[in-house]
């Protein structure tokens, strides 16, 4: 089986395609290099590039790739819009038309997410919400789709919401055999990390103005024994040198669940604090997750973080448990094998 992921999200696809191969499945990656993170890509989309120069590259590029789309016998979107937005519909159309059976990741601020998560009892802020042009270009994407799978319950529950069928949530890959598992120095200080997600410092999209007010307030408190750090824009790999050398991570406040940044931790053996209520424990692979729980109220931050700054054993001991987890449920090869099953299932090849 050949695969194609089309486009990155937070190493997603990165993740999944190693894990493909090493069940044996040939997978490559499309995309715009990700911007910022530098993700490794296999096929080029094109340049970034907002003029003349960029669009004759993403139009060269994606109609060289349409003309060996029949290579792939799964087609996997990452992306409500893959392609150059002037020939997305037509491409999104021949790729239908071809022989490979397409799917659809929901994990990232699509139009069914960003207009049904508001029904949540918290939310990431958005910049807008009703945009009918991108709902019925992402409807048109779906309606393709020989199913839609979500990563985490946020995507479930919108989807659901919007009156579709989504698989059941398959969790994030991570190559957890090649992430150096986590121990907490003797006589150093503890370090506490807020990994930011948008090149735009002033972004709130994980609720990082309060992450960052509840940082300064502890530092003047436990200067002596903590150290926090706020740091975004990273490419991936300066990212990962980074998160290896930290003790807490504390992801986001505004969500159910938690996102790529924090499996990353639990693959690491941090100590990770983000989303995690009790709907989301309803799905098996969340029972048993170490992920401590914060809500977008500072105080049940501020309380949590101070817990763990006066007990280094249940530091190590909740490092321990993150790892064990993420090799249980986060493997990239176990992921990669429910993804398989899914192609085969739904496209029956």
């Amino acid at each position: 089986m050949k695969v194609l992921l089309l486009h990155e999200m937070s190493g997603v696809h990165s993740e999944l395609k190693k894990g493909l191969i090493a069940i044996g499945v040939e997978a490559k990656i499309a995309t715009f290099g990700d911007g910022w993170k530098r993700y490794e890509t296999d096929i080029s989309l094109g340049n970034l590039n907002g003029f003349a120069r960029g669009a004759i590259s993403k139009i060269n590029c994606q109609l060289q790739l349409m003309r060996h789309i029949n290579d792939f016998d799964v087609i996997q979107c990452i992306s409500p819009t893959p392609f150059f937005r002037p020939l997305n519909r037509l491409l999104i159309n021949q790729m239908q038309q071809s022989d490979a059976s397409l799917f659809y990741v929901a994990a990232g601020s699509d139009a069914v997410y960003r207009k049904h998560v508001r029904n949540l009892p918290y939310y990431p802020p958005h910049d807008w919400y009703e945009n009918e042009r991108e709902y019925s270009a992402l409807k048109n994407l779906l309606k393709k789709a020989r199913a839609i799978i979500p990563v985490c319950y946020e995507y479930e529950f919108c989807m659901k919401r919007d009156g579709r069928d989504p698989h059941k949530i398959i969790p994030f890959p991570i190559n957890v055999s090649n992430q150096t598992p986590s121990k907490l120095v003797k006589n150093r200080r503890i370090r506490v990390f807020h990994p930011l997600n948008r090149p735009n410092p002033n972004n709130d999209f994980k609720g990082s103005k309060n992450i960052k007010d509840v940082f300064d307030r502890l530092s003047s408190r436990f200067h002596d024994t903590a150290e926090f750090i706020v740091a975004g824009g990273l490419p991936h790999q300066e990212y990962d040198e980074l998160t290896n050398s930290v003790d807490i991570i504390v992801d986001q406040t505004n969500s159910m669940s938690y996102g790529m940044s924090a499996a990353y931790g639990l693959a690491k053996g941090k100590v990770v604090l983000s989303g995690l209520e009790n709907v989301a424990k309803t799905h098996n692979h969340y029972k048993d997750c170490p992920v401590i729980n914060i809500t977008p109220d500072p105080k049940d931050l501020e309380r949590k973080l101070e817990g763990l700054l006066l007990n280094r054993s249940l530091i190590r001991e909740l490092g321990e448990k993150s790892r064990l987890f993420a090799e249980q449920h986060h493997d990239h090869k176990k992921v990669a094998h429910e993804y398989l099953k899914t192609y085969v299932m739904q496209s029956g090849r």
